[in-house]
């Protein structure tokens, strides 16, 4: 004698749950890698923009120092002087 196959509903619920489970979970992982992306991408430019603004700064003080240093040397080899002594000191006593 043939089994009678038994259908419960509760397991074609349960079934149709993890289906629909399954289906958000691999919604949720695209929007979770799209986001990501975005996010890498914006990171990366504002780095740069901040890499750029540094970069112009740090080209502005050097001119500064460069105009400085021609209208006073004497005053800029004295000061440099003692700066490398005060290193010389302070890194000697390791």
């Amino acid at each position: 004698m043939p089994k009678a196959k038994t259908s419960y509903p509760e397991i074609d619920d349960i079934r149709e749950d993890l289906d629909s489970l399954k289906s958000n979970v691999v919604e949720l992982t695209k929007h979770l890698k799209h986001n990501g992306q975005e996010q890498s991408h914006e990171l990366r430019e504002m780095a740069t923009e901040r890499l750029d603004a540094l970069k112009t700064s740090g080209r502005k003080q050097v001119e500064v120092i460069e105009k400085r240093v021609k209208q006073k040397p004497v005053e800029s080899i004295g000061i440099a002087f003692a700066t490398g002594l005060a290193l010389s000191y302070i890194l000697g006593r390791r």
